[in-house]
């Protein structure tokens, strides 16, 4: 079993001593599993280790409370006046720092794993983590900042409204049916360093990673709902028994896939259309969705007896995903970890035995960073999660602190060493 949330959060009850004899099995179970496990645990209970861990984060008291309130919401009610509170809070304080916002360990293929960093040189240069940033291209192609704009009705799309709220959500409200609505399209756009939520028509809900785009219509009029999308996004969707919700996925510049539709009546599921990094893939969480590549969706349009051609989908249920590859094969994948698929949506990077070259990907995306390799590329992989909000020297220093490789920022390019 890997490092994982879930480990971490069972490391946090032991420090409480509120871990149960279940709980505790399962603990000592990942322990006896791997030598590294063993010392990775006696690292992260060591009271002199956590304290000291604290200080060289330069964390201060209401900074790692608000880090330890936000991922333990039951210790908000907590009393931490006394000594023994306060080292109890202390411990637990620096665990949640160290395995939950931190929460990983990383080693070198083969290697020994490098568990007691080296004096390390500091990434100097403040890079801060992406943010919500975005552009909205109207039917009339007028282009629309959403960093610039103010909050409330921003634009008026025939009957329907187009509002900015204060959480980095775009909204759409229609003041009439579909039947009398007009058939636009507007586009919302992320650059790298960007994400943004929008809120369809119909109510679905969309969240839109780095470097992503939706082109989706103003309001939703016929006997389905179709948007198209590039990159990455998660969508939680309405649901209507007469109008289908169809998703068109076309790969991202550069990328080798063909893309595909994901068809559904009201489900949440995770699309990833990079392309730079793997197949296209499509992670269902909850209900059911039917994948067809790209290729036969178009022959079907346009074939004299679509249903010849319609046989090439494939049906996904909660805990699968679908892969579609550059030859337009979908390969189902069962038992699929889908909270990494959307840590992405809840702040985190997500890491399962991930390359170099995997992890810089979205390093790159999220900081808005160029990457360059000085010397071949290391033989190294990454385990867990980390908090997607600390600034990019930070996160490098956590890479060059626990592994082999150095990296150095100049201007907005990552130097790999």
């Amino acid at each position: 079993m890997p490092f994982n949330s879930h480990i971490g959060q069972l490391i946090i009850k032991h420090l409480q001593e509120t871990i149960t004899a279940d709980e505790t099995h399962t603990l000592q179970q990942w322990i006896a599993a791997d030598e590294k496990h063993q010392i990775l645990f006696n690292k992260l209970t060591n009271s002199d280790w956590l304290q000291q861990a604290v200080h060289d984060h330069a964390e201060s008291e209401t900074r790692i409370k608000e880090r330890v309130f936000a991922a333990l919401p039951y210790m908000q009610d907590a009393h931490t006046d006394s000594p023994k509170s306060w080292v109890r809070w202390m411990s637990v304080a620096a665990s949640v720092l160290i395995v939950v916002s931190i929460g990983w360990y990383i080693w070198q293929g083969k290697t020994k794993p490098a568990i007691v960093a080296e004096q390390q040189t500091p990434v100097a240069t403040v890079i801060p983590a992406g943010g919500n940033k975005a552009t909205l291209t109207l039917a009339d192609g007028t282009v629309i900042d959403l960093d610039k704009a103010g909050n409330g009705t921003i634009a008026t799309e025939g009957k329907t409204t187009v509002n900015k709220k204060e959480n980095g959500q775009l909204e759409y409200k229609s003041a009439t049916s579909t039947k009398q609505a007009v058939y636009t399209y507007n586009m919302l756009k992320t650059p790298r360093g960007g994400q943004y939520q929008l809120l369809l028509p119909d109510g679905s809900k969309v969240w839109l990673n780095a470097a992503s785009s939706i082109r989706y219509p103003t309001a939703f009029v016929g006997n389905e709902r179709r948007v198209e999308i590039t990159g990455e996004a998660y969508f939680e969707i309405t649901h209507d028994a007469v109008r289908p919700f169809k998703v068109m996925i076309y790969p991202a510049e550069g990328a080798t896939g063909r893309g595909g539709e994901v068809e559904v009546l009201g489900t949440h599921f995770n699309i990833n259309a990079y392309g730079d990094e793997q197949p296209i893939v499509t992670t269902l969480l909850e209900g059911k969705i039917k994948i067809t590549p790209v290729d036969v969706v178009n022959k079907a349009m346009t074939a004299t007896h679509p249903a010849n051609t319609a046989k090439a989908y494939k049906v996904i249920n909660p805990g699968e995903e679908a892969q579609i590859d550059n030859k337009a094969d979908i390969v189902i994948r069962r038992n699929v970890d889908t909270e990494s698929a959307v840590a992405w949506m809840k702040g985190f990077f997500d890491f399962h035995n991930a390359s170099l070259k995997t992890v810089m990907k979205q390093v790159s995306r999220w900081y808005s960073v160029d990457v360059e390799y000085t010397k071949a590329m290391p033989e190294q992989t990454f385990e867990g999660n980390i908090d997607r909000n600390i600034p990019l020297n930070e996160l490098l220093e956590l890479l060059q602190q626990y592994g082999s490789t150095k990296f150095k920022i100049e201007g907005r390019t990552v130097k790999v060493q």
